[in-house]
């Protein structure tokens, strides 16, 4: 940051703000940065000829900077000739001076995009690069690749993989492999995981899985995994020619071991389901994992990944079955491990992104190169996207060495990383109603008379992100008209250009629904008509 040379403080700074946000900028700004309020209540409205209006050349010059709000609209660019002093925009929510002005270069802020907007970008784009360099990068002592098609590096400093598990694959039709591969892949996948049945082998149907989704590889560019511990599954799977194994345990490893190629990864699991046997404490399941990780070594078998079998929270235990990574990752500090996110998300009533979040941290923080999602369950729609922006945000922090924040990363969907507080000014000497009800269930009534033009419903297919809106013939259940899209405004639009609302109630009614719909489509929920989208579930 430029520094004033004199007393190696803050540059001179000069923030100007607008009357209403006053108290709140002051809350903020730094105590060595000056403040002028112009005369306008709203800081969107200043212009900069108001600038140029209450800041003349002389007493701009007493300052190094001057920070207008960022929800100012015009471009700032020329009032650096008219003040001789370089002008740039600020913040838009006044929480985010201090990060504007003291946690990074004011210097390097711009006259077009608020300071927020243009160093999120800016911070995303060192992001992206880091990324792809974990990607890219030549390989490194202990490193592999997965894939044929594609290759993915696997390394401990590498961005962790992630792979789409395909539940119950052998009881889906081609169709809907395709559908569901589709969809994944569009949400980040680097692997799709063809989960088997278990106790049902099928290698008939797990030879044509593997066979689709190789079709496919060409144009999406991914790897292939299969998730079994059949024998007979896994080596129609090899003979198909897929990437990554899934799983060897000591009941099966004898009998593949000769099997799969050297250029096939490998995940190993400390079972032997054979004998309906799993080691309960951490010493045992690490020991387990090293005699099956020795024996694949001297098979030349060394594209390899330990998997300790992360457990359902309480019981039988996340934390417990954490500690098995933990133990495992001090008595071999270079196999790659693999988790399975999913055996958390789905058996928690809880929203699943937070435990994607602090999944991805942990995986990097201990060399978990691949991480096995669902996303199957209404509750756990979007898992792919979210785990891999969470395991984006994790790898760049950890590269460079800082907590997993302020990295032009989020996955913030409900909440908001800054407040936009509000200090109401100029609203004093008019009528102020607020308007409540005692009875909450007058709010979701629909005491409404039918509109002459018909009614609509409306329904949302997240997979697809499409909103579907059909119109009702007046007083009949009979559908003349469907509309498709994933924004509301363009369905609304086509409502209003059809003329097929003829009642401000409800056009009211139909732009809430139709934003509800939108808003879920987003989230992930699922969206019923008539019904709030965020509400407590009363139970009876």
């Amino acid at each position: 940051m430029k520094k004033n040379t004199k007393d190696n403080t803050l540059p001179k700074i000069l923030v100007l703000t607008g009357r209403a946000a006053e108290p709140i900028v002051r809350k903020y700004i730094p105590e060595n940065v000056d403040l002028l309020v112009l005369p306008v209540d709203v800081a969107a409205f200043i212009t900069s000829e108001m600038i140029l209006e209450n800041l003349n050349k002389k007493t701009a010059q007493n300052y190094e900077l001057i920070v207008t709000p960022g929800l100012v609209q015009d471009d700032l660019t020329y009032l650096k000739n008219k003040l001789g002093i370089l002008v740039v925009k600020g913040p838009r929510y006044a929480s985010d001076i201090k990060m504007a002005i003291i946690d990074t270069d004011p210097f390097t802020l711009s006259p077009v995009v608020s300071a927020d907007k243009y160093l999120k970008k800016q911070k995303a784009t060192i992001s992206r690069d880091i990324i792809e360099q974990g990607f890219t990068a030549p390989l490194e002592k202990n490193e592999y690749y997965i894939g044929f098609k594609k290759k993915f590096p696997v390394g401990l400093n590498r961005p962790p993989l992630v792979m789409a598990e395909i539940v119950d694959a052998p009881k889906l039709s081609m169709e809907k492999i395709t559908e569901r591969a589709l969809y994944y892949l569009r949400n980040g996948a680097d692997i799709l995981d063809i989960g088997a049945l278990a106790n049902e082998p099928e290698p008939q149907k797990i030879s044509k899985i593997v066979k689709k989704l190789k079709s496919l590889q060409e144009q999406h560019g991914f790897a292939i995994s299969v998730d079994t511990l059949e024998v007979e599954e896994i080596q129609a799977a090899i003979k198909e020619g897929v990437d990554l194994i899934l799983s060897i345990d000591h009941g099966n490893v004898d009998y593949l071991i000769d099997d799969i190629p050297k250029n096939v990864g490998v995940v190993f699991v400390p079972t032997n389901v054979e004998k309906g046997y799993l080691p309960k404490t951490s010493q045992e399941r690490v020991k387990s994992l090293i005699q099956l990780r020795d024996k694949l070594k001297a098979a030349d078998l060394t594209k390899i990944a330990a998997d300790p079998i992360i457990e359902m929270p309480i019981y039988p235990g996340f934390t417990n079955s954490l500690s098995h990574y933990i133990e495992y990752r001090k008595i071999d500090s270079e196999t790659p491990m693999m988790t399975c996110v999913g055996n958390v998300t789905e058996f928690i009533a809880a929203d699943p992104i937070g435990i994607n979040a602090l999944f991805s941290c942990i995986s990097v923080e201990l060399g978990i190169q691949l991480l096995l999602v669902t996303d199957v369950s209404a509750k756990c729609r979007g898992g792919i996207k979210e785990i891999v922006k969470s395991r984006d945000l994790a790898f760049v922090a950890k590269q460079k060495d800082t907590p997993p924040k302020g990295h032009g990363i989020e996955i913030l969907m409900a909440k908001s990383r800054t407040a936009n507080d509000i200090e109401i000014v100029g609203f004093k000497n008019i009528e102020t109603l607020e308007i409540t009800t005692k009875d909450e269930n007058k709010l979701y009534r629909l005491d409404y008379e039918p509109d002459p033009k018909g009614s609509f419903t409306i329904w949302i297919d997240y997979h697809k992100q499409k909103i579907y809106t059909a119109h009702l013939k007046v007083g009949t259940n009979k559908p003349d008209l469907l509309l498709i899209s994933s924004k509301a405004r363009l369905i609304y639009e086509e409502i209003i250009k059809r003329n097929l609302i003829t009642k401000i109630d409800h056009a009211f009614y139909m732009g809430r629904e139709l934003e509800r719909a939108e808003v879920c489509l987003y989230l992930g929920k699922t969206y019923i008509q008539n019904k709030q989208t965020f509400c407590d579930e009363k139970i009876i």
